[in-house]
Order: C-alpha cells, then sequence, then structure tokens
C-alpha cells in the first residue's frame, strides 16, 4: 500500500501532519510502517534522526533519496511491490511539482492532499489537482483542511469545498491550528495531538479501508 502526502503549495502543514499519522497509524495498526521523505528539505528525515537522543521506541524507519537520483523509480518493480505488499509505505513528497516523482504519483493508492483557505492555498491546491490529471493519476485523492481557525470566517470555504470534491474525498474533520503540533516527534503523540487529529485520521483510515476493502 502507497500512501502519499504531497501539494503543490509549502506551507501547510503537509509534514507535521505526515508524521502525525505515521505515528497514529502505527499504535493502531498491526502493518509494518515504511516512511520515505521526498522532500527537498528532508524536515521528515532529520526530525527522525534528531529524535533518536530520545529515551523512548523507534515506531519505523525513515528513507531519503540523494537529489542526483532522477528517476526514483526508474524500475517499475519497485514501486509495483511497494503498492502490492502489505507494509503501509508512507510517502512526503516536496511542495513542488516535480516530473521525477510522477510515477509515485500515478501509482499511490491515496494522495492526501493538505490545504488552506487562503487564495495562495487555493489556487495552488488546483494547480496540483489539474497536474494529477494531467498525468492521469488512478490514486484516490483525500483532502484534509490544514491549520483551520474555526473563529475565522472563510469567505471563500463554500466554493473551495464545491470545487475539492469534484475531484475527490474532502474530508469533513479539519485540523485545527494548535501549538501543540508544532512540538511533534516521531516517537509518540501526546493526548494533545492525538485529540487534535484523530477525528480527520479515523475518516481518512475509513476512507482507505472501504476504497481497498482492506483493514489498516
Amino acid at each position: 500500500m502507497i500512501i502519499t502526502f504531497a501539494t503543490q503549495k509549502g506551507g501547510t502543514g503537509k509534514t507535521t501532519l505526515a508524521i502525525a499519522f505515521a505515528n497514529y497509524i502505527s499504535a493502531i495498526s498491526e502493518r509494518n510502517i515504511n516512511v520515505f521523505d521526498f522532500d527537498y528539505q528532508k524536515s521528515f528525515y532529520q526530525k527522525w534522526k534528531e529524535d533518536e537522543e530520545l529515551d523512548l521506541p523507534k515506531l519505523y524507519d525513515v528513507e531519503t533519496i540523494g537529489e542526483e537520483v532522477e528517476q526514483p523509480f526508474s524500475d517499475f518493480e519497485t514501486i509495483l511491490d511497494l503498492k502490492d505488499n502489505d507494509d503501509i509505505n508512507l510517502f512526503d513528497l516536496a511542495g513542488t511539482l516535480d516530473a521525477k516523482y510522477s510515477d509515485l504519483l500515478i501509482y499511490s493508492d491515496f494522495i492526501i492532499i493538505p490545504f488552506e483557505y487562503s487564495d495562495v492555498s487555493a489556487k495552488s491546491t488546483l494547480v496540483f489537482v489539474n497536474f494529477l490529471g494531467i498525468l492521469e493519476s488512478q490514486s484516490e485523492r483525500i483532502f484534509i483542511r490544514s491549520k483551520y481557525d474555526k473563529g475565522y470566517k472563510y469567505l471563500n470555504q463554500e466554493g473551495m469545498d464545491a470545487e475539492i470534491k469534484k475531484y475527490g474525498t474532502l474530508i469533513k474533520s479539519p485540523v485545527f491550528k494548535r501549538n501543540c503540533l508544532q512540538t511533534i516527534d516521531t516517537r509518540k503523540l501526546t493526548y494533545e495531538q492525538k485529540y487534535a487529529v484523530k477525528n480527520s485520521f479515523n475518516e481518512i483510515i475509513t476512507c482507505i479501508n472501504e476504497n481497498l476493502d482492506t483493514n489498516i
């Protein structure tokens, strides 16, 4: 199974959500979890390395690839093996469009796309969706509202939601803007962090289980 966190706009909390999701899945699933950090900043991997100093067990391994690798999936069997095995293979992609990851975007089982209701994020999200269409990606697309401020009235929310629903599943529960998520590590979720993401992640898990007729 391949689950990819990706978007065209940086700053939407993509890597934070990817870490939280990997931690959350680790606590509820018996499957092996493999994480691949393909973001240029390598934030997931660097955090994972920093957390080696914590006196807590490792939940999963995180791998990276060098920037000199032009086509990470030139061997098509590699991506098929990741797709077909029982492991949960979670990818964190760069917040930009890069053709070198096109095979991953085409063959992922699910692409989780965090977005905000700012004009820049809204436009970038639709550009990214259009890019997936050009690639003829067959991945199921799951959209998740990130850094949502429940005390703010987003004037473009209704129109944005209606547009996004044309291209995939829009998770009903947003991930609210919470300070606790700024201190996340790769070894655990605190009670506050789990509370911040559990409704959204449970919806995502239900969507995955129903689409693949499986049980994470």
